[in-house]
């Protein structure tokens, strides 16, 4: 195929997945820092398809295991929801899948972030994005496969959507996607790297599957759908976090299972679905992935809500990750490359959020870098974020072994606190 056309499917199935695919796969809701994946299957779904488009199914489900080198072990039917169905089901999955507290923690550190505005529910804003835009999505807990059908046909996005949920049956089938995501509500990155794999590898063999079965005017229709006016206005509305969260699996995941490949093939997908990924960072530079780098493990101190004083406990915490901490500096006055620049040394970090009296909220933060040239880098990078996010944040460059401290609190004595109590 010429390269042109190669680069066109690529932007569909990377970029255009945020429109189209957003949601393919594990249906994402809010999970401890991020909007990390949980398996949830839909209510009182329609009939699956008719005898037509069953057949058309079967015909790709054996395309994909021929691209995938992977045979099914259970067959399982899709089961087709309109959009009515699956707006309902979002809103229902996300709030039995998510406790209010782990919702409520990943709110109140973006908002003392800066990367939602004070007094915004992270929950409206994710289900605004979600609505209308997933094309469908495969549950691992009730081993069944949705496809949304708007129309009640089967054109060029159901057919591209169950190319890549049949890839995800496949993932499950042989190397069991709950066990591999887990249940841990303080390890957001380490999901985050985990989710880009299987995305990644969905989106490789749906590429594949698309070079060889669309035809021009599927490509055309594929990308009007992407193009549907509602969805795109949800995405540009979203805040910039939930963007970048819904964007990355499709494309930087894509990235590094290109990079597995180029080494052996499926083989080394297989391999790294055996021995998964554990930061963003293996997943943003696959060569550490490759060479067995792993992130460093950062812990707080035992006793921080105490040093806030009385009445002061801790909402939870979580591994930020250099995803997210690059998503951070973008989304508060730093440009791209230079973001992405500061982000790139990182190690290690650990977050906490701690509530006290009257609603007061309190964060602390350490990361780790690997050089004393990243801890200039993100120094510099942090100037810029502090200039434009309010607040009474105290910035400590002097912990040691590489590391720097982030603290904020609802005044600029209780932040003082934090900080002593982060000294050894």
């Amino acid at each position: 195929m010429r390269t042109a056309v190669a680069n066109h499917l690529r932007r569909l199935a990377a970029i255009g997945a945020a429109l189209v695919l957003l949601g393919c796969g594990p249906a994402p809701t809010a999970s401890s820092l991020s909007p990390a994946p949980t398996f949830a299957a839909a209510a009182s779904p329609s009939p699956g398809p008719s005898v037509d488009a069953a057949s058309v199914y079967a015909a790709i489900a054996a395309q994909i295991e021929q691209i995938r080198g992977l045979q099914p072990t259970a067959d399982i039917a899709p089961v087709l929801l309109d959009a009515d169905q699956f707006r309902a089901n979002l809103t229902a999955d996300f709030d039995r899948n998510n406790a209010p507290a782990v919702v409520r923690f990943t709110q109140e550190l973006y908002i003392e972030l800066g990367l939602l505005p004070p007094g915004s529910s992270l929950r409206d804003a994710y289900l605004d994005l979600q609505a209308g835009q997933v094309a469908g999505y495969y549950s691992a807990d009730r081993k069944q496969l949705f496809v949304v059908s708007r129309s009640g046909g089967v054109g060029p996005t159901q057919r591209v959507t169950y190319a890549h949920e049949f890839t995800h049956q496949l993932q499950d089938q042989h190397f069991d996607l709950t066990k591999l995501l887990g249940t841990a509500t303080d390890q957001g990155d380490r999901t985050l790297a985990r989710v880009g794999l299987l995305e990644g590898d969905a989106v490789t063999a749906q590429m594949t599957w698309m070079t060889a079965n669309l035809t021009a005017a599927d490509l055309a229709q594929l990308l009007a759908d992407a193009s549907d006016p509602a969805a795109l206005v949800a995405l540009q509305r979203a805040p910039a976090i939930l963007r970048t969260m819904a964007l990355y699996p499709y494309s930087e995941g894509l990235a590094f299972v290109d990079a597995l490949m180029a080494k052996d093939g499926y083989a080394s997908v297989n391999a790294a679905f055996a021995d998964p990924p554990a930061s963003t960072t293996q997943i943003l530079h696959p060569e550490l992935y490759m060479a067995g780098v792993q992130p460093v493990e950062v812990p707080l101190p035992a006793g921080l809500a105490g040093s806030l004083g009385a009445g002061w406990s801790r909402l939870g915490e979580d591994t930020v990750g250099e995803l997210q901490v690059r998503a951070w500096l973008a989304a508060n006055g730093v440009d791209a490359a230079t973001a992405a620049t500061a982000a790139s040394g990182w190690a290690g970090d650990r977050v906490a959020i701690f509530e006290g009296p009257a609603g007061q909220v309190a964060l602390a933060m350490i990361i780790r870098w690997t050089r004393t040239t990243d801890v200039a880098e993100f120094a510099g990078a942090w100037d810029v974020v502090r200039s434009r996010v309010a607040g009474n944040w105290i910035y400590d460059g002097v912990l040691g072994d590489n590391q720097v401290g982030i603290l904020i609190g609802p005044t600029q004595a209780l932040a003082e606190r934090l900080d002593a109590a982060l000294r050894p």
